[in-house]
């Protein structure tokens, strides 16, 4: 009868959803990630308000695998929350490539047009340019934000019940 009785929570018992991680119990609402926007890219960070952990950025992107794969790359989900920011950081890396390229073309022609005082043949080259590279590296940046949701998604299975 006792077993069917639900445990209290207080703050001293860890609660049910939590995962031994190197001795240390963490719950769900402090341990788990979450997917914040920024101006530069996606920010991963901890718990509802808590501390960034990663960031996928749109311009200069980093290795952000160690943090999505978290302390122990024997928890469940570990492996393929690495695998999924491996390619989160694969398709980053096009769609920054493709979207500084874009920017420095616009920046190129603007600059041409400005000392011009007109825009040239080469100027409008330049702009379409800039703009089919831009337009080319939306699909790559949104992949990109699919694969590190998934990511975060194995990451935080480990802490689900």
């Amino acid at each position: 009868m006792l077993a069917a009785l639900p445990r209290s929570m207080d703050a001293q018992q860890p609660s049910a959803d939590v995962e031994p991680a190197g001795g240390v119990e963490c719950p769900y609402s402090a341990c788990a990630l979450g997917i914040a926007p920024r101006w530069n890219g996606l920010a991963v960070v901890r718990g509802g308000d808590g501390p960034q952990v990663a960031n996928l950025n749109f311009f200069w992107p980093r290795d952000i695998t160690a943090s999505l794969r978290g302390q122990s790359a024997r928890a469940p989900g570990a492996d393929s929350a690495a695998a999924h920011a491996r390619r989160a950081m694969r398709l980053r890396r096009i769609g920054a490539a493709l979207t500084d390229a874009g920017v420095a073309a616009l920046a190129g022609a603007a600059i041409g047009a400005l000392r011009a005082g007109h825009v040239r043949r080469s100027d409008g080259v330049l702009l379409g340019a800039a703009g089919a590279a831009l337009g080319i590296s939306v699909p790559f940046q949104f992949a990109a934000d699919g694969a590190l949701s998934r990511a975060v998604w194995w990451h935080n299975r480990r802490y689900a019940r």
